[in-house]
């Protein structure tokens, strides 16, 4: 016969266990959910997105078991997965991408659901990403606006060392660091846009007037050359404004191939192009010019069987030399421009002493 009372008593104890681990689970998930409070308002002060990623890695290594951990984005453009950041004792590798394939953070993506996991024996150790010697796993799906943004991964030695309120958590803090990264994405490419110019892609007036703010705060020589186009007008009245803007693009194509660590180009307006040379060496100058007009000659503009060639003319000033702030430089290497200008184009003046190229 079944013995009621002991059924009823065991049934009483089960609820009361459960109950209880049900508060104890309520209580963790309120204690931490103080953290990631925290934690946002942390995120919401930087746009730095190895920051934000570092500051993730901070938060969930402080709740949970985390000897590996990883957070890693679909990237549909190139069919593969990259892996912002990976962590394995404490220690940051190198970023890497992974193709979609049999492997956990791909099982995740494609099923949009949670992969709580404990290594056996017998478990193919190809599937995992990071450590391969850990025994718990919690592979979370980062699911926002109903697209899966990330996969978020804490792995631990010990045995089952993650529950339900663990992959909330997850969950939680994966969404917070994948919203600010967006957002500070979303920075990123406004702040690029608002410094490049449309037409050419080069660093545009905001930016120049940034750059060489920030070069007179280091208070270390430099050189400013400005560069005007010698015949736009006439190419537009002659050929269009399409192969003017022709005229432009590869001139600003010229000034990128020359550009490199100490040497900035802009086009500061027009047919205007400004050059930052980090430095007064005159060896370094004359090669800037150098190197500029073999550009020019090897890619000339051809319209209808007419090769047309791109010259111009340029001024230069010399910080400190010639001046300790914008205004003073550029109005010196204006003059300087206007004075190779009215001595016949195609040539350059530093200050007031001419030099043929």
């Amino acid at each position: 016969m079944i013995n009621t009372k002991l059924t009823k008593k065991r049934y009483f104890l089960k609820r009361k266990a459960d109950h209880t681990l049900q508060l104890e689970s309520m209580s963790w998930l309120a204690e931490h959910y103080k953290i990631i409070m925290n934690f946002a308002k942390e995120c919401s002060k930087t746009v730095n997105e190895e920051a934000l990623l570092k500051k993730a890695y901070e938060m969930v290594s402080e709740v949970i078991p985390t000897d590996s951990f990883y957070l890693a984005v679909p990237n549909e453009a190139e069919n593969n997965i990259d892996f912002l950041i990976l962590m394995e004792d404490g220690q940051p590798l190198p970023n890497f991408s992974i193709e979609y394939g049999e492997n956990n953070t791909t099982r995740v993506i494609k099923s949009r659901k949670i992969i709580h996991h404990r290594i056996q024996e017998d478990d193919d150790m190809k599937t995992m990403v990071g450590r391969v010697d850990t025994i718990s796993h919690l592979f979370v799906p980062i699911i926002i606006d109903d697209h899966v943004k990330a996969v978020i991964s804490a792995q631990s030695f010990k045995e089952f060392a993650y529950r339900k309120e663990h992959e909330e958590l997850l969950q939680l803090i994966g969404a917070q660091v994948m919203t600010s990264i967006e957002t500070a994405r979303l920075y990123e490419e406004i702040h690029t846009l608002s410094n490049t110019d449309e037409l050419t892609g080069l660093k545009n007036q905001r930016a120049f007037n940034s750059y060489i703010t920030k070069r007179l705060e280091e208070n270390i020589s430099f050189a400013l050359i400005m560069l005007d186009l010698d015949n736009l007008k006439g190419i537009n009245d002659l050929y269009g404004h399409e192969t003017g803007d022709l005229y432009l693009k590869t001139f600003a194509e010229g000034i990128k191939s020359i550009c490199s660590t100490g040497i900035e180009g802009f086009r500061y307006a027009g047919d205007e192009f400004m050059l930052i040379v980090n430095t007064q060496e005159p060896d370094v100058i004359t090669g800037v010019y150098t190197r500029l007009d073999d550009y020019l000659s090897s890619n000339p503009i051809v319209i209808s069987g007419n090769k047309i060639s791109i010259t111009y003319s340029s001024g230069l000033s010399i910080y400190p030399d010639h001046g300790s702030s914008v205004e003073k430089l550029k109005k010196t290497a204006d003059q300087a421009l206007y004075s190779a200008k009215q001595n016949g184009k195609n040539q350059y003046v530093i200050f007031s002493c001419e030099l043929n190229k």
